[in-house]
């Protein structure tokens, strides 16, 4: 399976990059509509909305650990990830490790805005105006 365990620097640095922010899904990640549904269902992973000039996709990804701040991943535990390898989402996987103090870890692979188009081409989540009329305005 293709990228970067942790390393020694993963230790020493407690997993500041998964204190921030979890990584991205892939549809491969999950392999069925009725697998993401469930993922879904048990509150531990999250449908975000990408936004911008060039987009309007989602992508599935771990909930954050803590929802109102919108900070940490929901897997990140004390000792490191509670997952196993194979089961880190993709975005998690491709993180390169920084090797030196200083030195910030580094997202490779697939972008999270190429994610979310293969999420929408991937018939795994219902159709986006589905999801946007149930969003609460004016809260």
């Amino acid at each position: 399976m293709e990228g970067y365990r942790e390393t020694e620097m993963c230790s020493r640095c407690r997993g500041r990059c998964c204190s921030l922010q979890p990584g991205h899904c892939l549809p491969p990640d999950f392999g069925s509509a009725e697998a993401v549904k469930e993922a879904l269902v048990s509150g531990r992973y999250t449908i975000v909305l990408l936004l911008d000039w060039n987009i309007m996709a989602r992508v599935v990804r771990p909930h954050y650990k803590d929802p109102q701040r919108k900070v940490g991943c929901i897997f990140q535990q004390e000792n490191g990830c509670e997952l196993p390898w194979p089961a880190r989402p993709y975005g998690c996987r491709m993180l390169r490790p920084r090797e030196r103090d200083g030195e910030h870890c580094k997202p490779e692979g697939i972008s999270i805005e190429e994610a979310a188009r293969m999420w929408e081409r991937s018939g795994y989540l219902p159709p986006i105006w589905s999801c946007l009329h149930q969003i609460p305005l004016n809260e």
